[in-house]
């Protein structure tokens, strides 16, 4: 497909999901008004961030890296303009994070992987550490998918997590929730953040997972550049 072709040129994999399935499913958020008057396909794309590790890390490996929104943004951006220079008269709207879109159902939907028991996506090669970020089209695309698989639920990151909140727990016991949380902790929040053992974030869920124990490390140049 000619567009995926022009996508492939920005990240390592994309994937495209009809509209249609993800409609009733918005999130609530100011950049819903962004959307076009008539989408019909969402083109995902993934953004691997994950480094080999340093002696000492203290922070998760999200947090290692430059600000995604920022860097993979801009990728994101010329993208959407390269599309529109090959599709005139359509739209090809950004988003990334603050995005009406449920991006990890509709990644899943589009082929790009399956959904964990900690609710990310994990992609068959680089694994669940990676960023998400779409192209909102009113062009209509073919989908690259049409089912949600999840993993096989072996349960290693239900049993791995400091907070006991997977699947589907409390996110007040999250704590990674808890290491980006303002004012004062609580004193079970003081012990969580001790037990998860970094100062921001957690990758206890992502590092028990066996579907990324062969995951490629190979981050995308936006976060080495």
């Amino acid at each position: 497909m000619e567009i995926l072709k022009i996508i492939r040129e920005f990240v390592p994999d994309a994937g495209i999901c009809s509209f249609e399935r993800i409609k009733e499913h918005l999130l609530p958020c100011r950049a819903k008004s962004r959307l076009p008057e008539h989408p019909k396909s969402v083109i995902l794309m993934i953004f691997p961030y994950r480094f080999p590790d340093s002696p000492g890390r203290n922070l998760s490996r999200y947090a290692c890296v430059p600000d995604y929104h920022t860097v993979a943004g801009e990728v994101l951006n010329a993208a959407a303009q390269r599309c529109e220079e090959s599709f005139p008269g359509y739209q090809f709207i950004p988003f990334m994070d603050n995005s009406p879109i449920p991006e990890v159902k509709a990644a899943a939907l589009s082929g790009l992987g399956v959904i964990g028991q900690n609710g990310l996506l994990i992609h068959p090669k680089f694994g669940s550490f990676l960023f998400l970020g779409e192209l909102v089209t009113d062009l209509p695309l073919t989908p690259t998918g049409d089912t949600v698989r999840h993993c096989y639920g072996c349960g290693n990151c239900v049993t791995a997590c400091p907070g006991s909140c997977l699947p589907g727990g409390e996110r007040e016991t999250c704590v990674s929730a808890i290491s980006q949380k303002k004012g004062e902790l609580t004193e079970t929040e003081t012990a969580l953040l001790k037990k998860g053992g970094l100062i921001w974030g957690c990758d206890r869920c992502q590092e028990a997972c066996p579907l990324n124990r062969e995951a490629v490390i190979d981050p995308h140049p936006c976060f080495t550049d």
